[in-house]
């Protein structure tokens, strides 16, 4: 009943769009046109006409299609000899309609266009370090940030969707896939929204000085940018399909994993991030610290604060890292998530929030060996309730096969 229902509603309510477009087609016009421009601030009258001029030639097919569904859905569902007959017709009816209405549709393209953009290559010389490329927004590119191309350009030979699909790999937004790190990924749009769309609408308004400082904070080494904007520094190479924009080497940035001294307690994650703008500190030496944890590690001789990647993957990262007579806290400048489990020297470590979006652990005087492993809580309550689901179906299954025996020996 719901199936055939839904046919009908749908055929019904294109039969009536069609049907307003014929006998009231001034006014149905006008709803068209607002209804556009509530979508697009750029709308206009043509939309109207347009959807004037082809919802009656669209709706026919779709008021058809929809009767003869419902009609086989009710063939389908009843219990004499002919039912089975309409399940085969309907089937038919299902795949061929999605065969015809989809021949001409081919999203496959050059498999070149979403390999790896050679300008990447480039920034080999210090795979810990950040890229940032000007112009990114909200997932698009926008040609009105001061660090935005003033175009983009299609690949060659290239329109349409299969264009932006090249235009976005050019834009790493895929860097995961080739161990890039972006500054402002969509991992920090899905951890913290909040933090993000406050990071994107404070970056977007702030001068290049301001800017320059928080991606400097937030290890960003390689830089894509008009060359207005690059300050006199040399471009490496131009990115393709960008009209004027180029990657540039920005040099000594704060490092990606670094032991420091000093902290400053900073409770706010807002207070944070706005911080990440501000001068009066130097984050080479200073973190900013949600909390003072627990130091952790066995205390060993002092020795110079640095800190060396072991390894390092997209879920378990260790450091070897090493702190000075006063301990030190070990910065590393990767998205911070409540997810993420810290040992020191094998036992279990507290981890904090640094900088905003970073992490910090506290250590204690020596060399130490920290290791980072994520550990999503959602993965595992989520696979406790498919498991459970999945032995409710096996039970309720076995159930119904047990009661159905009787019947059919007495039978």
């Amino acid at each position: 009943l719901s199936g055939i229902g839904l046919a009908l509603v749908v055929g019904g309510s294109a039969g009536l769009l069609a049907l307003g477009c014929v006998v009231f087609p001034t006014q149905a016009a006008a709803a068209f046109t607002g209804f556009a421009r509530a979508l697009d601030t750029e709308g206009d009258a043509s939309a109207g006409e347009f959807m004037l001029r082809t919802l009656p030639e669209g709706a026919v097919p779709v008021v058809v299609l929809s009767l003869v569904t419902a009609v086989l859905l009710w063939i389908a569902t009843r219990s004499f000899a002919r039912a089975g007959i309409a399940r085969y017709i309907l089937a038919l009816l299902i795949v061929g309609d999605l065969l015809v209405r989809a021949w001409g549709i081919n999203p496959v393209f050059d498999p070149r266009y979403l390999a790896e953009p050679a300008w990447i290559s480039h920034t080999r010389a210090d795979p810990h370090s950040r890229v940032y490329v000007g112009g990114k927004q909200n997932g698009a590119l926008t040609t009105l940030d001061i660090d935005a191309s003033r175009g983009y350009l299609n690949a060659p030979g290239l329109t349409g969707s299969a264009s932006r699909a090249a235009l976005s790999t050019q834009a790493a937004y895929y860097p995961s896939a080739w161990k890039t790190r972006e500054m402002l990924s969509f991992d920090l749009a899905v951890l913290w929204p909040r933090v993000h769309a406050k990071i994107n609408e404070r970056l977007m308004t702030s001068s290049r000085q301001v800017r320059d400082r928080f991606l400097d904070r937030t290890g960003v080494r390689y830089r894509i940018l008009p060359e207005r904007q690059a300050g006199g520094r040399q471009p490496i190479v131009p990115i393709p399909q960008f009209f004027e924009s180029f990657l540039f080497d920005w040099g000594d940035v704060t490092p990606r994993a670094a032991v420091v001294s000093d902290v400053r307690v900073v409770p706010e994650v807002r207070d944070q991030v706005e911080a990440l703008f501000e001068p009066g500190w130097d984050s080479r030496t200073t973190a900013l610290v949600e909390r003072l944890p627990e130091a952790a590690g066995e205390s060993g001789p002092p020795v110079t604060p640095v800190a060396r990647f072991v390894a390092d993957t997209s879920n378990r990262v260790v450091v070897e890292a090493g702190a000075a007579a006063g301990g030190g806290y070990l910065v590393l400048l990767d998205s911070y998530s409540p997810d993420w489990r810290v040992t020191v020297d094998g036992q279990p470590a507290a981890m904090v929030r640094a900088n905003g979006l970073f992490r910090a652990v506290r250590l204690n005087p020596g060399r130490h060996l920290v290791e980072f492993t994520y550990r999503p809580q959602a993965l595992v309550w989520g696979a406790a309730v498919s498991g459970l689901a999945l032995l409710v179906t096996f039970g309720l299954l076995a159930w119904g096969g047990r009661r159905r025996r009787p019947a059919e020996g007495v039978r």
